[in-house]
């Protein structure tokens, strides 16, 4: 199978397989939507893959990409930002 496309939600989904730079020699399908400017490799190419399976699973991983980037930011501190660690003793350590 070559690649797949499906309209859903007003939106174009665009699959193709392709080789990854991170994983040479391993097909993944990858996603395009329309409005979106990148690409995804939403997972990998399976032999028993056909565009009736492929589409529940690729409309269940845009909803998660949608919802996680629904969701808050979690900003964690950097170590130039952490606080110093109390010392036994109550004293606390710079350096």
């Amino acid at each position: 199978m070559k690649a797949v496309q499906f309209d859903d939600v007003g939106r174009t989904f665009t699959c193709e397989p392709g080789s990854s730079p991170a994983t040479p020699g391993v097909l993944w399908w990858w996603v395009t939507v329309s409005g979106e400017s990148h690409r995804y490799a939403a997972f990998r190419v399976q032999p028993t893959d056909t565009p009736a399976s492929l589409k529940p699973r690729i409309l269940a991983y845009y909803a998660q990409l949608l919802a996680d980037r629904a969701r808050p930011a979690i900003t964690r501190p950097t170590w130039g930002q952490r606080k110093p660690v109390a010392e036994p003793g109550g004293t606390s350590s710079t350096g």
